[in-house]
């Protein structure tokens, strides 16, 4: 349907039976409701209105579109009421797009969130696809590297993250432990494509030759259970690496700092549930700024 507009005009004029008084309701001319309902007759080939000295007197065609429009009209204001009740009750979806090895960060928060919130679901999106928050296909956004710069995205600091390069006790007890000699001839996991805002990963593509990376791919946790296998070296948050006995961080000069950022389109940050869980973000992050 490609007239809203004037199948909008059609319903009112039906009702109300008067030029002046559509023209009043919509806050248009009188000319301009007529030009609408002759594009509307024009267009679907039939006769909505008998005009007359009484005014606009809807034929039986037109008395469907007045009907038809009644029906709109209820439908969209409960529309408005389900989606506005919706925020206000705290439920429905949070869809968050972060890389995997920071959602590990966000599900204390969210079991504290929903502890208070349960009516509240999260759907977690762990590509590395950068979501567009403009297009509403993420509602927050958690993203590494330098402070993104963006027009229409309020971004907030969350947590500054240690990442070190590791390997396994498996890997090590077969292959014996790297060290920053010889380190370019172990066996390496990486990341298939080289993203700016992965360091370690490019670094492991600049210094270790293509033969001795032996696994890729695009998922972080492939990834991680590859490592956790003793099938190469990989990379690990440092707290990881500290809560697991059986990895090792390598001593060859290379560590990354990272900051993450949390980022929100402006049109949405005040949604009670988006606004609720970017505070308690913040107060579970010693770097994020009110």
């Amino acid at each position: 349907m490609d007239k809203w507009t004037e199948f909008k005009t059609a319903y009112r004029l039906a009702k109300l039976r008067t030029l002046s008084a559509t023209a009043e309701d919509l806050g248009i001319h009188r000319s301009t409701v007529m030009r609408h309902i002759d594009a509307l007759e024009a267009h679907i080939g039939v006769k909505l209105f008998q005009r007359n000295d009484k005014g606009y007197i809807p034929t039986e065609a037109g008395l469907e579109v007045m009907r038809l429009g009644e029906i709109t009209d209820v439908q969209f204001k409960q529309f408005v009421d389900k989606t506005t009740n919706s925020s206000a009750l705290m439920e429905g979806v949070l869809k968050i797009t972060c890389v995997s090895e920071l959602s590990v960060l966000l599900f204390p928060v969210i079991r504290q969130f929903q502890a208070r919130y349960p009516n509240v679901r999260f759907e977690i999106l762990g590509d590395i696809r950068k979501y567009d928050l403009e297009y509403g296909e993420a509602d927050l956004a958690i993203r590494m590297g330098e402070k993104p710069q963006t027009l229409d995205n309020i971004v907030i600091p969350f947590q500054q993250i240690d990442v070190i390069l590791c390997a396994h006790q498996t890997y090590i007890e077969k292959h014996g432990l790297p060290t920053l000699d010889n380190v370019s001839q172990h066996q390496f996991l990486a990341n298939s494509e080289r993203i700016a805002h992965l360091p370690w990963n490019e670094w492991i593509h600049t210094h270790i030759p293509t033969s001795n990376i032996v696994t890729t791919s695009n998922s972080y946790q492939v990834l991680d259970h590859a490592l956790h296998a003793g099938c190469g070296i990989s990379i690990a948050t440092k707290q990881a690496v500290q809560n697991n006995n059986l990895l090792h961080e390598l001593a060859i000069g290379e560590r990354w700092q990272v900051n993450s950022w949390v980022l929100v389109h402006r049109d949405i940050i005040h949604i009670p549930k988006v606004r609720k869980f970017i505070d308690m973000l913040k107060c579970a992050s010693p770097f994020a700024e009110a």
